[in-house]
């Protein structure tokens, strides 16, 4: 007191400060003046952040947006209604309080029936609720690929509505999408594409599933979200994070067809740094994509490593790096059996968080991978043989991402920087090749009620082929709680690769010599969708999708006359056109403690230029799945479902061509491949908190008709896991 007695002006400044500083929370809920609050906006389902979402301090008309993180800051009074509303969520009124106002305020929303509360990877490698995208996505979680007991990625993903397995000679398989397959479908790793590529050595049976959290599957053109090849859609394959506790997992399983797989993986998360191990091995005696037994052999080794570290409260850093290496046997003759090995190793790092009232990412990518052919009258392949020359790929991708919330907008936008080199000695001129990609691309999503609007471009430009733009625009209706609607439109396009540009090859036996064509244009591929799902309970939901999906400059070859040796010359050129369309259904039930869904799907695919469908693409093809869980032992659980493939086409290649083949002589349909029932079913038996049993089998009925492989003759399997995690001890 004697201080303030002997300092009026030190009395007057604290009068001036009481007059004018703004109250304090405590003085606001006493005087109903409007303060500070702040929170953020989660899903009830996972407790993850939702963003964009709209809040409003009711009776006032101001509003407010959540940020990427899902935080928010607003002014209001005790007794105000906060008003929360997203699309795909329930609305949600809550009166504010005086604990409110003091503390961090935490909004939980109901997700609507009508989308599935999951993610999925878009633009930039940002990762975002199927609610914020307009196109039909379909993602398979960690508890559907051990119902199927997939070790790799086309056990699974064939069962998927609207795609297909097909063989890829001589020993590859590929999936198709609405029509689409191999070089047609972007395959990805965390956002990163698989290897064998720049080879033509796509395959999608060499991918594993171990350590896999999710399977993304976006169907049609995404070209600008994804960039080159995505033009029936993509599979991105997702990695699980590292766990909070100390995890160990084990698996072994053995099977008929040769069938031998196991795996080891470790994680923890120990302060600031968390980390996943896993390594995994699997056999069988026959390969997917060759018509034949016997002598056939597919072996694979995986091994797959994530750190990730936080640097601070929001930014973070993160290495993954995977390896693998594959050797395939095939029967040529009587004789003499073929081999293929394949190496590869990829990895990226990345560091995200906070910048310019965003978020930024920066991502590196590497990656090596090795083809080799060779053959042998025994069981392994002689140094020397054949065509055994290594044919090598390498890939390096930079980006930078950048993704913000401004208003009623959500905007990603950013760049990207590749090179990617081919050396395969005698296939290219030169016998090496370089390509050098730039690319840009943004997109701005924004939502009016309840209305979303999307609308994106990618600008690609190549060393190799020149440059493209594809644009897409997208929208999604919340009619009501029970019903949304959606529809999309996208332009994608696949660049020709390094051998269909740069190949190079002489078949003096055969009469005829293939090269390059350096004037190639991009396939590119316009496609409509329109589609809706109606949910009136979270018990049971139906879906339906039309879409429409025209492709023109298809890479095709074609006959230019006879060189100055008297041998045939063909080049690759852009001739073909076609055109996929057909509609999906999908029904969501659970009745009588058990969950259901089944689903049909038509597909008419037609080449345009000759007027003949799409070899091996079914017209009609259906599933049913049926899972339960008994409350025996430790718990059972039962899985079947059984999925039919009709009859399909086999379309000869025209006389002419520079093939050989048991149905190259002969144009238009040569044969027909038949309709396949497939019934599958695997139990697991939890046996102790520990370990679990289980037993299944794949085509139980045993069919096979014309023009299926062995690979999908009747299977049975056994198997035992081990799960130990510290959290339970």
């Amino acid at each position: 007191m004697a201080v303030l007695r002997h300092n009026p002006w030190l009395v007057a400044a604290m009068l001036g400060g009481a007059l004018f500083a703004g109250p304090s929370s405590a003085s606001a809920q006493a005087s109903g003046v409007a303060a500070a609050v702040r929170g953020m906006v989660v899903s009830r389902a996972d407790g993850a952040p939702v963003a964009s979402a709209e809040l409003r301090v009711l009776p006032g008309t101001r509003r407010w947006r959540t940020d990427l993180d899902g935080r928010f800051a607003l002014d209001a009074r005790v007794g105000d209604t906060l008003h929360v509303r997203v699309l795909g969520y329930r609305e949600q009124r809550q009166v504010v309080t005086a604990a409110r106002l003091n503390g961090e305020w935490r909004v939980a929303l109901e997700p609507l029936a009508t989308v599935l509360p999951v993610f999925t990877t878009t633009m930039g490698q940002r990762v975002i609720r199927a609610s914020e995208s307009p196109r039909s996505v379909t993602v398979v979680d960690r508890k559907e690929i051990d119902a199927a007991a997939a070790v790799s990625a086309n056990q699974l993903l064939r069962q998927l509505p609207g795609m297909q397995e097909l063989p890829a000679p001589p020993s590859k398989t590929s999936i198709s999408i609405r029509g689409f397959d191999d070089s047609r479908v972007l395959v990805l790793v965390d956002g990163e594409p698989v290897a064998g590529s720049l080879i033509e050595s796509r395959d999608i049976g060499r991918l594993s599933t171990i350590a896999t959290e999710r399977i993304e599957v976006t169907k049609g053109p995404s070209s600008v979200e994804f960039g080159s090849d995505a033009l029936g859609g993509v599979i991105n394959i997702v990695q699980a994070a590292p766990t909070k506790t100390l995890t160990l997992d084990g698996m072994a399983r053995q099977g008929g067809l040769g069938r031998e797989e196991a795996s080891l993986g470790v994680s923890n998360t120990s302060g600031r740094v968390g980390y996943r191990f896993n390594g995994g091995w699997r056999q069988s005696d026959r390969v997917t994509g060759y018509n034949a037994a016997g002598s056939t052999f597919n072996r694979i080794f995986d091994g797959r490593s994530d750190v990730r570290v936080a640097l601070g409260a929001q930014w973070s850093v993160r290495a993954d790096v995977q390896a693998s290496q594959e050797r395939q046997r095939f029967p040529l003759d009587a004789s003499f059996n073929g081999f293929i090995d394949n190496r590869g190793v990829q990895g990226f790092t990345e560091a995200a968080g906070p910048a310019l009232g965003g978020r930024l990412r920066l991502r590196t990518f590497q990656q090596r991978f090795t083809y080799q052919y060779r053959q042998a009258r025994g069981l392994l392949p002689v140094r020397g043989s054949a065509d055994s020359v290594e044919q090598r790929e390498r890939q390096q991708r930079y980006l930078v991402a950048y993704a913000t919330v401004a208003g009623r907008h959500a905007i990603d936008a950013g760049a990207q920087y590749s090179r990617r080199t081919l050396v395969a000695p005698g296939k290219v001129d030169g016998d090496s090749a370089q390509e050098d990609v730039t690319e840009f691309f943004a997109r701005d999503s924004w939502t009016l009620g309840s209305v979303l609007f999307t609308a994106g471009a990618r600008h690609t430009s190549s060393t190799l082929w020149g440059s493209t733009a594809n644009p897409s625009v997208g929208l999604a209706w919340q009619t009501s709680p029970a019903v949304r609607l959606r529809a999309n439109v996208a332009r994608g396009f696949r660049a020709p690769g390094f051998k269909e540009i740069r190949y190079t090859f002489f078949n003096p036996a055969g009469g005829y010599e293939i090269v390059g064509n350096s004037e190639l244009r991009p396939e590119s591929s316009v496609s409509g969708s329109a589609g809706g799902t109606w949910a009136p309970s979270a018990q049971w939901s139906l879906d339906i999708e039309a879409y429409r999906n025209d492709v023109k400059d298809l890479v095709d070859w074609s006959y230019r006359g006879d060189n100055a040796a008297g041998f045939q010359t063909y080049a690759n050129v852009n001739v073909a056109r076609a055109r996929t369309q057909g509609v999906e259904t999908n029904m969501r039930a659970e009745l009588l403690g058990t969950e259901f869904t089944v689903g049909y799907d038509y597909l008419r695919a037609r080449n345009l230029s000759n007027g003949l469908p799409l070899t091996r693409r079914a017209s009609h093809t259906a599933r049913m799945r049926a899972s339960r869980r008994f409350d025996v032992l430790q718990g059972l659980e039962g899985d079947v479902s059984a999925r039919y493939t009709g009859n399909a086409p086999l379309v000869g290649i025209p006389a002419g061509a520079p093939i050989t083949g048991p149905f190259s002589t002969a144009p238009g349909i040569v044969g027909l491949q038949g309709a396949l029932l497939s019934v599958d079913m695997q139990w697991r038996l939890k046996l102790t908190p520990l370990a679990t049993l289980s037993v299944g089998g794949n085509n139980l009925l045993n069919q096979r008709p014309a023009l299926w492989t062995p690979a999908f003759d009747r299977q049975y399997f056994a198997g035992l896991a081990i799960h130990w995690s510290a959290a339970a001890n």
